[in-house]
This record gives structure tokens, sequence and C-alpha cells, in this order.
């Protein structure tokens, strides 16, 4: 693995860097104090070609690998992790999901207008009773002649009360378990689909929805794939979205490291820059040198994706370590600014809201230490 950025890297780098100080910035404030989503970022993302990053230009996408995607996810981070999961979640989670799992006819009707920031696609995986245990789910989906008829709920969707559609994962046959599985594409003008916003204690900037399914009908072949395979189909995007989760907390990470730097030098207590006192000083090194190293533990673990190499060790390894990161060097900044920090005058505070999501999207780490232990014994856990 080279540990030099190559030049196109560094250019998408800086080229993702400038969009969300130039784009993001100036008005993340007010979108979080008005809980809105700021669409204009998704159109603007796909005129750039961030949407769909890894996905392939015959599709519509930019055909980049997962490195150049994780360093650009990192850089959007940066500024809104919140805005970068409701402005191109969508293009790795559904994209994802889509191309490497639907039909030809369905990657050219879903996949292209996507990329280009036309339409959200959701994906609703999870329910009251099913997070990680994702075969547990309860939404049914009973096939009579020539329509899917979809019952159930799901919980916690991202874009759920934006997307033009949803990619539904339900069970046709619970006595099959996750062999009775299936996806489905239903449009949001359903007759019986139903969307309710809901809040967290961040992603203030975001939309986030339950989503409910009365006898909706849509046609036999909305269906993903082949029954049997909607939990693997849907894998597929979840293990993207766990790259995003990660490389997001690095962004987070930094600009929380780099609020730090600069606080240090300007604040000055007892006649000098705190960044003078030795404790200031290991919390701001303490960071630095645990970024240095978990940063390249999620560009490994996105080299590994991109070659198609076994990658879940190393990637849930990655997700643990950099949403665990974020959260403490959130905290951490705050503290370093004190009462400051508590205000959204700085960026810190934004950031202290949403890392501790990225400590549940995707899995958590509970999850990820039982996916390690897997591989690393060949033996499942017990309780």
């Amino acid at each position: 693995m080279n540990f030099s950025l190559t030049e196109e890297q560094k250019m998408l780098q800086d080229n993702a860097r400038k969009f969300a100080l130039n784009e993001m910035l100036p008005t993340i404030r007010e979108y979080e104090e008005q809980r809105k989503v700021n669409h204009d970022l998704t159109k603007k993302m796909g005129e750039l070609g961030m949407l769909g990053i890894h996905i392939p230009e015959q599709y519509g996408g930019a055909g980049y690998d997962y490195t150049a995607a994780a360093i650009i996810w990192e850089q959007l981070s940066y500024v809104s992790w919140s805005q970068t999961l409701n402005a191109l979640g969508h293009s790795v989670l559904a994209a994802t999901i889509l191309y490497l799992g639907a039909s030809e006819e369905q990657k050219q009707k879903y996949l292209p207008p996507l990329c280009r920031g036309e339409t959200i696609i959701a994906v609703g995986a999870v329910e009251p009773a099913a997070g990680s245990d994702a075969g547990a789910i309860e939404t049914k989906a009973e096939l009579v002649r020539d329509e899917w008829v979809i019952n159930g709920t799901k919980n916690f969707i991202t874009t759920g009360g934006t997307a033009d559609t949803v990619l539904v994962l339900c069970q046709t046959d619970k006595s099959l378990g996750w062999k009775g599985t299936a996806l489905i594409a239903v449009d949001a003008n359903t007759p019986g689909f139903s969307s309710h916003p809901i809040s967290m204690i961040g992603d203030l900037a975001g939309d986030l929805c339950n989503l409910g399914f009365l006898d909706c009908r849509v046609p036999r072949e909305n269906l993903i794939n082949k029954v049997g395979r909607g939990l693997n189909v849907s894998l597929h995007g979840i293990d993207s979205a766990r790259l995003f989760i990660a490389a997001g907390a690095l962004g987070m990470t930094q600009c929380c490291l780099d609020a730090c730097i600069k606080f240090a030098k300007e604040r000055s207590q007892f006649g000098k820059p705190i960044g003078s006192y030795q404790m200031i000083q290991d919390t701001i090194a303490s960071l630095a040198a645990e970024l240095m190293a978990v940063r390249w533990q999620v560009y490994y673990a996105a080299d590994l994706k991109s070659k198609n190499l076994p990658h879940a060790k190393e990637l849930s390894a990655a997700k643990i370590l950099a949403s665990d990161l974020a959260v403490k060097a959130s905290e951490q900044a705050v503290r370093v600014h004190g009462a400051y920090g508590c205000t959204d005058d700085y960026p810190v505070a934004r950031h202290y809201r949403d890392a501790i999501l990225t400590t549940i999207l995707g899995g958590t780490r509970e999850m990820h230490k039982l996916t390690i232990g897997r591989e690393l014994l060949g033996l499942d856990a017990r309780s």
C-alpha cells in the first residue's frame, strides 16, 4: 500500500474541502437552528460528480475507488457529518446496493438520476426489533398476482421523508429466516406509504424518519435481485456505509483538532496563550497522534475494499476506532474551548452532537468487536 496520496487524490481532497467550506459552512448554523435539510447540496454535489464516487461511469458515477471516496467523505464531514450524510448518504448505501444487486434494467433506471442528484433513494432495513439483527425483520411482503403487498414499519431511516423511492427489506416467509428476505423498491407516492420525522441528539440538519407501510402495492418487477437475497444484497450497501461513517468520523476529528489548535493560540489565561500550558498541549498532541494512526486504518480498509479483498475485520476495526475517536476528540475539544465550546459559535459543539451517532449507525462497537473476534478465532461468540 502506498502511504502517499496521488496527485489526483490530492485534487479530490482539495476540491471536497473547498466545497465543504464554501457551500456548507456559511449556512450550516442556519439549517441546524431550523432543523432543515439543505437540498441544494445534493444537486450541487451531483453536478460536481461527488455522488456515486465509487459507481462506474456507465451508470452515472465517477468511477473512482473506495479510497478516493473515503477521502472525499472525510473532507465534507469536516464541516458537517450530518449534512454530508443527508446530501450523499443515499449514494453510498442505496447506490451500492443497486450497483451490486440490481438487474441491468434497474441499474439504468435508478443509478444515473441518483448520481446526478435528481432523485433520492433511501433504504429501509432497521425496525423496532431489528437493528444489528437484520434477519429479525417483521415487515411482510406478500406476492398477490403481479403485485407485492407490503405491511410493516421501519425506524431511523435517513432521508426517509425526502426520498423519492425506498428500498424496503421485507420478509416473505418468516419460517425461512434470512432466506425469506426480499428487497423491494417502493415509490414514496405509493398509497399506504407514510413517513414520520423524529428528532435525535444530533443530525440537526438531517432528515431522519420512521416509515409506515399499510397495504402498499408495488409491481412484481420492483423486487431487487431475488427472494432469499434481500439481506445479503442489503449488506453490500451497509458495508460501504460503514466506510462512510469511519471516514466521516475522521473529518469531524480533524476539525475538532484544528479548532483546538486555533483556539489554544488565541485564548489567553494568566497572561499567556492556553496552548503554552502542558495539559492543553498534551490533549492536542494525543489527539493528533491517534488521528494519524486511525486515518491510515480507515484508508487501509478502503484499499482492501477497493481491491475486492477480505476486509471485514479491518473495516470493523476502522469503524470502531474512528467513531470512538470522534466522540473523544469532540468531547475534549469542548473542554479546551470551555464555555465557548458549548455554543454554536464554534464547530466543536456541532461535532459533539453528531459524533455519538457514528458509534451506533452501521453497527455498534460491540457488534463490530464480535465480527473481529469471529474473524480471528473462527468461532461465533456465545453469551
